[in-house]
């Protein structure tokens, strides 16, 4: 998959260093086709986890100050709506995105799954809203800027809900975001603290 240049080529180094200070090892996706059509769209699926998963991970487990909570993850590729799955469930990708959908749909549901430690949420504030507090910055860390501004607008698209959603998040500044994501860990019994939400350059 091509990154971004060249944001992308600024956020590499910066990514690596957060492997290399303690995130955890990759986690295991399993990509299983739902019909035999779909092998080409789940091995894009796979290319683009073996190529970009450890950056992937690196930057969840920045920007939300909490360890990714699975070793392995099972992920259908279908003709259907994506969705994050549960913990008895496989998580579900669909299969004709777009291969930039497809990296952003990837770490959207990987997203959820990841924010499932977070049991108790903030009054008001939805899946989606809390999703969004971190969202598109892993998605700039992992593939730039650019990247992460094209892909808000295809959520966007995709309904009122979604965007409502980022036009709630895209509304706050670095600086609430941090406050709001810092209560989230406080009420779940994390440690708070984690200001990794706040932009580089400020």
């Amino acid at each position: 998959m091509q990154a971004d240049s060249p944001q992308a080529t600024r956020v590499v180094p910066a990514i690596m260093l957060l492997i290399a200070c303690g995130a955890q090892a990759q986690p295991t996706v399993d990509f299983i086709p739902a019909n035999a059509a779909l092998h080409y769209a789940a091995r894009a699926y796979r290319s683009i986890w073996e190529e970009d998963g450890e950056r992937i991970v690196a930057a969840l487990e920045a920007r939300t100050c909490l360890q990714f909570p699975e070793s392995s993850v099972t992920a259908t590729v279908a003709d259907a709506v994506s969705h994050s799955g549960g913990p008895d469930h496989p998580m579900r990708l669909r299969a004709s995105y777009m291969p930039d959908t497809k990296q952003s749909t990837l770490v959207h549901e990987l997203g959820h799954r990841h924010l499932w430690q977070l049991v108790e949420r903030l009054d008001g504030i939805d899946g989606h809203m809390t999703l969004y507090l971190v969202l598109d910055r892993v998605w700039a860390d992992v593939w730039g800027e650019d990247f992460a501004a094209r892909q808000i607008r295809t959520e966007a698209n995709w309904g009122t809900d979604y965007a409502a959603a980022w036009d709630w998040a895209r509304s706050l500044d670095p600086q609430e975001r941090t406050r709001l994501w810092n209560r989230l860990l406080a009420m779940n019994g994390f440690p708070t603290g984690c200001d990794r939400l706040r932009r580089e350059t400020e």
